[in-house]
């Protein structure tokens, strides 16, 4: 009897399992730290399933490769796990859960070692369930008990519900690793810059210097013996230098090899698997050693070869782009260093930067004790500039946990392989703390003593500042603080789901405010928003724990009620109503008064989808309006879905009679260049001009007309009408570049040959024109976009990645993608003036994007402090009101209308 206690379900009620999933759903979307999100998931999940361990494991979706994250408790079981689990591999192939109750229906899995493993310990069941993040798995969570025919069909389907709220936090994290690689890369660079620069300052000889050298590249470029020779720069013959790793004690032979004269001719880098680059002697006692594989590197000033460093590894791959490219700007940055420390012992520049240098660098003895502090660093920590560091230690400047994880693992670690990078909190004289990257690298002394040790930090709490609103965005909505309406769609997902399996129900409210476009037109957005904000405030304080409230569009919420029938949906929802229509804002004199009109769909309803339910609400909600306003209306299933399908019929006629008749307005807004403040090309918009001076915008249209698959065709009515504006025009002498818009669902290789043939009917030169893709149409089906980029771009147009910022975008899928253009989106540019983690956010991204080769466009630009700070952080465009407002397309000068051909 105590086990079957301990197996039954630990929520009494549909209610209280939405209770813990609302819950997961607001943990895993905070900006604690991984370990953290881990650790308090375990536990809220306790809530709803019984066990005895738990695991998290992290499958990168492009390489397969899988790290254990988190583990709750696997004493005994495979002890020596390696760099992940046996079982997530199995998991991630199926896409699928795993179920085991006992050990004689294990089946076929138990052969997987991981799961023999467990069994062989005592573990009888368990359950194993993909994390999966648009279309891929991200992770695998494991549950496993001790007690057999632990887990239940509906323990499978919870831990389903589950993981889908933990999938935002893990694709976020990834999302954040590969930015904050981007912005490591920088900073290594300049930890290594001010690193040589104290090296030469130091007056070290060539063979210190060199070792230096070799000591800095090997935490980054794995090799088994590396080499710096010095050159004459007059006679190119080879100098003194320094051998590190296999063979060091070899004597220094005075022979060239090709691979060093071509470096050192050429100025080249040269990768040798077949010569010596030492000793082009057959036999020599390197070749022995096994060191198949080498590249050579000249060492440039801006006058001379002055050395060249040789790294040569055991092994017969070579080494691969991005180890070459490092090693290539590390020699960069050391060649001037050499030449001063060979010939000239001018150390006054380098000595500046350190200096200067907006990074805290210091120097310690081998105990410890602070030798230097440059004025960047006593101004970080608070220390005056004429305070003496006598009897000040690392340790003052860092608060005591992470002194001891410098003292455990970062010394160590450098004193192991040259250096160490981590993360560290700096304590100011204040006894405030804020986070840095710190790298440490070790000091020599000539003869091979170590000195002391130098370490570089930088402040990093204005990125992480800018890391927390990334991950906010991804989930809520950025006016009004609610969820946004992606999440909340995940969440309507799992609230039907859960219904359906508990015979509970639920409903949606739909509420979209009454006038809200006249108080718009009237008053601004600014007071619109205002108005937006207050009603979010009151929506917020009315729902229970247990229920969801988001704002789906830009006047339109959504409630999930949990456990309830249409009686109590219909009571709560006429209650919204009347609390929403006693919110008021003042604008100037005058005072606004909200109303809101609001449809009721109670779940689940037979054979009706996720999108079926929406639907229904926003019908019932139509009833609303037009029964008077400022009222709920209930959707009645019996009904079945004849008005949905009357009602949508109506918006595809209008959309098709739209495109027949050519009522799509092409309208034009100018995108300009930042540093000649000139136009560089103007942006297509769609309009629907529905009787003339009634045009409609795009969010009037388009999610309509991407319901009902209409889209493509006024994609290719907008493309034709573009390209019949640009050829007029030049047919009058005037050219200029267009930005196109393509939709999500347009996207294809028919609409690349539709484009290419439509190019070449009007004669428009491909450089002329641009593509815009939004981030969500490039992350909705990765093939179906990659075939469409790669056509496009080797026909010769420009692409860009548009609305960057709205959604979370794996990185790594953007990477391997052909865009020339990023446009971030205005979400992230319009409180550039006053928050500076907006600030930090863009300058980060903007240093992504150039890093992979793309120019940035900033969307909805206000003002000139923002074009400002967008042009210092080199952004190359930016575009919206402050510079341009849309508008129709002139008629060209002296010539007739072009016709886009039908």
């Amino acid at each position: 009897m105590p086990v079957k206690a301990k197996n039954q379900r630990k929520c009494n009620s549909a209610a209280d399992e939405a209770a813990v999933l609302a819950e997961l759903g607001r943990l895993t979307g905070s900006s604690s730290d991984t370990e953290v999100i881990y650790a308090r998931f375990a536990e809220q999940f306790g809530r709803l399933i019984s066990f005895d361990r738990l695991t998290i494991d992290l499958i990168d979706p492009d390489t397969g490769t899988v790290v254990t994250a988190f583990d709750s408790g696997g004493h005994g079981i495979n002890g020596n796990r390696g760099p992940g689990s046996a079982l997530a591999e199995v998991v991630a192939e199926r896409k699928s859960p795993v179920l085991i109750n006992g050990n004689g229906s294990a089946g076929s899995i138990s052969q997987n070692p991981e799961v023999a493993a467990a069994l062989a310990v005592g573990f009888r069941s368990l359950v194993a369930v993909p994390v999966i993040w648009e279309g891929r798995v991200v992770a695998a969570l494991s549950l496993w008990s001790r007690s057999a025919n632990a887990f239940a069909s509906h323990d499978v389907d919870v831990s389903g519900l589950a993981v889908a709220q933990l999938a935002g936090a893990i694709s976020y994290y990834q999302l954040k690793e590969s930015l904050n690689e981007t912005i490591s890369r920088k900073s290594q660079e300049a930890e290594l810059l001010a690193e040589i620069s104290r090296a030469a300052t130091a007056g070290l000889d060539v063979d210190e210097l060199g070792a230096r050298l070799l000591n800095m590249v090997k935490w980054r470029v794995g090799f088994d013996r590396g080499l710096v020779r010095v050159v004459d720069a007059d006679t190119g013959k080879l100098g003194e230098g320094v051998a590190v790793g296999l063979g060091s004690e070899i004597p220094l032979t005075q022979q060239r090899s090709r691979a060093a004269t071509e470096a050192i001719a050429l100025g080249r880098i040269v990768t040798d698997c077949d010569q010596d680059p030492e000793d082009p002697t057959p036999g020599s006692p390197l070749t022995r050693l096994g060191l198949n594989s080498a590249v050579t590197m000249p060492l440039l000033t801006d006058e001379a070869v002055v050395g060249i460093v040789t790294l040569r590894r055991r092994s017969e791959s070579g080494f691969d782009e991005d180890e070459i490219e490092f090693a290539t700007r590390a020699a960069r940055q050391i060649a001037s260093a050499l030449d001063n420390a060979r010939l000239l012992g001018e150390v006054g520049s380098l000595a500046t930067i350190v200096e200067t240098s907006t990074d805290l660098i210091c120097r310690t003895d081998r105990d410890g004790r602070l030798q230097y502090l440059n004025p960047a660093g006593r101004e970080m920590v608070g220390l005056s500039g004429g305070c003496e560091l006598d009897g000040m230690s690392i340790g003052d400047l860092l608060d005591e946990e992470t002194a001891k994880l410098l003292s455990a693992t970062g010394v160590p670690a450098a004193l192991s392989t040259g250096s160490w990078t981590g993360e560290l909190r700096a304590r100011r004289t204040d006894g405030s703390l804020f986070p840095v990257d710190a790298l440490v690298a070790v000091n020599y002394h000539r003869n091979g003593n170590v000195l002391g040790i130098s370490i570089s930090m930088r402040d990093i709490e204005m990125r992480k500042k800018a890391e927390e609103e990334l991950q906010r965005l991804a989930t809520t909505d950025t006016l009004t603080g609610l969820l946004n309406r992606h999440q909340f769609t995940l969440m309507f997902e799992q609230a039907v789901r859960l219904a359906e399996r508990s015979h509970a129900q639920g409903a949606l409210v739909y509420l979209d405010l009454d006038g809200f476009k006249y108080v718009n037109d009237t008053h601004g957005h600014t007071v619109g928003d205002e108005l937006l904000c207050a009603v979010a405030e009151q929506l917020r304080t009315s729902m229970r724990a247990s229920d969801l409230v988001a704002r789906t569009g830009g006047d339109e919420f959504s409630v999930i009620l949990h456990d309830t029938d249409s009686q109590a949906a219909m009571q709560k929802a006429s209650q919204l109503v009347r609390q929403v229509s006693e919110v008021s804002i003042s604008a100037g004199s005058e005072r606004i008064h909200a109303a809101c009109s609001a449809g009721v769909v109670v779940f689940p309803v037979k054979a009706a989808s996720v999108e079926d339910l929406s639907a229904y609400a926003d019908l019932a909600m139509y009833r609303a309006k037009e029964a008077g306003r400022n009222q709920a209306n209930l959707y009645d299933p019996s009904e079945g879905g004849r008005e949905i399908v009357s009602a949508l019929q109506r918006v595809r006629t209008m959309i098709v009679d739209t495109v027949r008749n050519d009522r799509l307005v092409a309208y034009r807004q100018p995108i300009v260049s930042l540093p000649d403040r000139q136009i560089a090309m103007y942006e297509v918009l769609a309009r629907i001009e529905i009787v003339r001076g009634d045009v409609r915008l795009p969010m009037d249209f388009i999610p309509q007309a991407e319901a009902l698959d209409l889209v493509q065709a006024i994609d290719e009515r907008m493309i034709e009408h573009a390209l019949a504006k640009w050829r007029a025009f030049a047919d009058a002498g005037q050219q200029f570049r267009l930005s196109i818009n393509v939709s999500a669902r347009s996207v294809g290789s028919d609409m690349a040959t539709y484009i290419k043939e439509q190019v070449e009917h009007f004669a428009v030169p491909h450089e002329a024109l641009t593509f815009e893709i939004t981030e969500t149409a490039a992350m909705r089906n990765a093939q179906e976009t990659q075939t469409f980029l790669e056509e496009i771009s080797e026909a010769g147009f420009k692409l860009a990645l548009d609305d960057f910022g709205s959604g979370a975008t794996s990185l790594k899928q953007i990477r391997s993608m052909k865009f020339d253009f990023l446009k971030l989106d205005g979400s992230l540019i319009q409180n550039l003036k006053t928050e500076q983690p907006d600030r930090e956010f863009v300058r980060a991204v903007s240093d992504m994007a150039h890093s992979m080769g793309m120019e940035v466009i900033a969307e909805f630009v206000q003002d000139e402090a923002t074009l400002d700070f967008l042009a210092e952080v080199g952004v190359e465009y930016a575009q919206g009101y402050y510079l341009g407002r849309p508008e129709p397309f002139p008629v060209a000068p002296g010539v007739g209308t072009v016709h886009p051909s039908r």
